[in-house]
């Protein structure tokens, strides 16, 4: 099965038996690599797969597929053991017949491995060894660029460093150069005023009639230049790279969970053995080969015949439930429901319209509005249907005197209203077009989807200030659930529910919200945006463009055959 060993599967099987050789798509590029060929760029949007990968050389030959129908026609007549190899192909039934066609049961023994299913030991450890060692280079390449990101942090530390002292001796230099100028003009100050002082003295001497006798100048004491030699350390503690370094790349192991993976998953950013788009179209017809079809022995490798077949179907059940049907169309009674039900929202809203800018409604709401300013009780509503009355409602557009059932809706009561049938009339539309028993029902995280394919337009949460599907059903879970077990959306209303169902289950919900606003609860009050009420997508077709083809992924069929495990054709 898809993403269940397969390549890994084949890669083991040659390496037990050289003598085979591989027929696929992947064994083509390995030939263009060994002669030097080299793919182009990747190109965006393509489907490309192990099973399936991009032939983009820009040779004619090779990204038109001419190789493959070359050795289709050669290998069928040269005898040697092959192993013809594609997933898709090998799980239809039909293309396995096709494949079968070129190999003459006269010269070739006709072989079919069936590998699905809890894989055996030897195969388990080997995808253990592989998910450890996929792990460990991982960790391996984080560590080198953690331990690449240190280096250049230390190494801009160490610049910054080095400047600073730059600095600092520049600093010091232009300090001490001050210093000593300061020193000499002081010392010259000095010796001016004690020349000055000697010549005073030896006046006055000489004014006294004494012999001037001069004084031997003190000595000053000389002051040492005291340098102060800074030590910085040059590592004040062990660098963690050095460590890093020393002790290499850390050790890894398998977590429990990946201990009791039978298979290890796509490489990160890689489509996997099969495409989506490819895998959504097919993967309901796979089929386990039967004698029936050609084959002159089918061996099952894992797992035996019955346990082979209830392991694949429980996977296509499983994928049912959860993947997207790409190509679904609305069928008829889709499209005439949804036309039924548009021009019936379209005219309740326009006779609500009508019904509010009626004189004697407005008169009745400004009369109930003096009342508030004034601070009188309102006035109970004689005209309004009960609560209890409200479910057997005959006529929705006049529940007597004129006034229709949905007369104090507000915006938001309408676009529940919507978002309550539509719901339903998605849910009870996709079980019919479907027509699959295994496909409960609109999963969770395809509903956005469906629903555009439906309705032809938005599904938008935020709209509804939800973020995700539950909140949105939530607002509306009279009538819209999801299954417990599988995660579907599921309708509380009977099948063939009409639409005023809907609009009864919306003006019970506006009272009670009504009730609790006037209560003081201000969670009650709802404001949507004008997108919650949306119209349908105009389509714009155009013209296909034409041009020529300078990559492409083999088509289905190139091979017709392989995969799944693989079969071989034994000379």
């Amino acid at each position: 099965l898809p993403d269940e060993g397969t390549f890994d599967w084949l890669d083991a099987f040659l390496a037990k038996h050289p003598d085979y050789v591989e027929l696929s798509d992947r064994k083509i590029l390995e030939w263009a690599a060994s002669s030097g060929v080299t793919k182009g760029p990747k190109v965006a949007g393509s489907q490309a797969s192990n099973d399936k990968p991009l032939f983009n050389f820009g040779l004619p030959s090779l990204d038109d597929f001419s190789v493959q129908r070359v050795l289709q026609n050669v290998t069928s007549v040269i005898p040697r053991n092959y192993v013809v190899m594609e997933v898709k192909s090998n799980l239809l039934q039909a293309e396995r017949q096709e494949v079968l066609k070129r190999f003459s049961p006269a010269h070739f023994k006709r072989v079919a491995h069936v590998v699905m299913g809890e894989p055996n030991d030897e195969f388990k450890q080997l995808q253990q060894d592989k998910i450890l060692k996929e792990k460990q280079d991982k960790a391996t390449l984080e560590w080198k660029a953690k331990q690449t990101e240190r280096k250049r942090k230390k190494e801009m530390d160490e610049r910054q460093k080095t400047l600073a002292e730059m600095k600092k001796k520049a600093d010091e230099t232009r300090k001490k150069a001050a210093d000593e100028a300061k020193k000499k003009a002081q010392a010259a100050l000095k010796k001016v005023q004690a020349e000055k002082k000697k010549a005073e003295a030896k006046k006055k001497a000489e004014a006294a009639g004494e012999e001037y006798v001069e004084e031997e100048d003190e000595e000053e004491p000389k002051e040492e230049d005291v340098k102060e030699e800074v030590k910085e350390e040059e590592e004040e503690k062990a660098d963690e790279m050095d460590v890093d370094e020393e002790d290499g790349p850390p050790e890894v192991e398998l977590t429990e969970e990946e201990q009791k993976m039978w298979f290890r998953p796509p490489a990160a950013g890689s489509t996997g053995d099969l495409a989506a788009g490819v895998l959504n179209l097919s993967f309901g017809k796979f089929s386990i080969p039967e004698p029936s079809e050609g084959f002159d022995d089918i061996r099952f490798d894992w797992q035996g015949a019955e346990a082979s077949k209830a392991y694949l179907h429980k996977w296509v059940v499983e994928r049912k439930r959860t993947s997207r049907i790409e190509e679904l169309e609305p069928g008829e009674w889709f499209v005439k429901k949804n036309q039924e039900w548009m021009k019936l929202f379209a005219d309740w809203q326009a006779k609500h319209r009508t019904f509010k800018n009626s004189p004697a409604q407005k008169a009745k709401e400004l009369a109930a509005k003096k009342r508030k300013e004034a601070g009188e009780e309102d006035v109970a509503d004689e005209d309004a249907v009960d609560d209890s009355e409200l479910q057997n409602v005959v006529d929705v557009n006049d529940t007597g005197k004129g006034e229709p059932l949905y007369k104090d809706f507000t915006f938001e009561d309408w676009a529940l209203l919507q978002l309550r049938y539509e719901l339903h009339l998605l849910q009870i539309a996709f079980k019919k077009d479907v027509a699959d028993p295994e496909r409960a029902g609109v999963h969770d995280t395809h509903m956005a989807f469906y629903y555009t394919k439906y309705f032809k337009k938005t599904l938008n949460l935020k709209a509804f200030t939800v973020s995700d599907n539950t909140e949105l059903t939530m607002l509306v879970k009279d009538a819209i659930g999801w299954g417990a077990d599988e995660k579907v959306l599921t309708s509380l209303l009977e099948d063939d529910a009409e639409p005023s169902v809907c609009l009864k289950m919306s003006e019970e919900h506006r009272r009670e919200r009504q009730r609790r606003i006037d209560a003081g609860d201000e969670t009650a009050r709802l404001k949507f945006l004008p997108a919650a009420i949306s119209q349908p997508n105009k389509v714009v077709t155009k013209p296909a463009s034409a041009g020529p083809v300078s990559a492409g992924i083999r088509p289905a069929g190139a091979w017709s055959g392989g995969g799944g495990g693989g079969w071989k054709q034994s000379w």
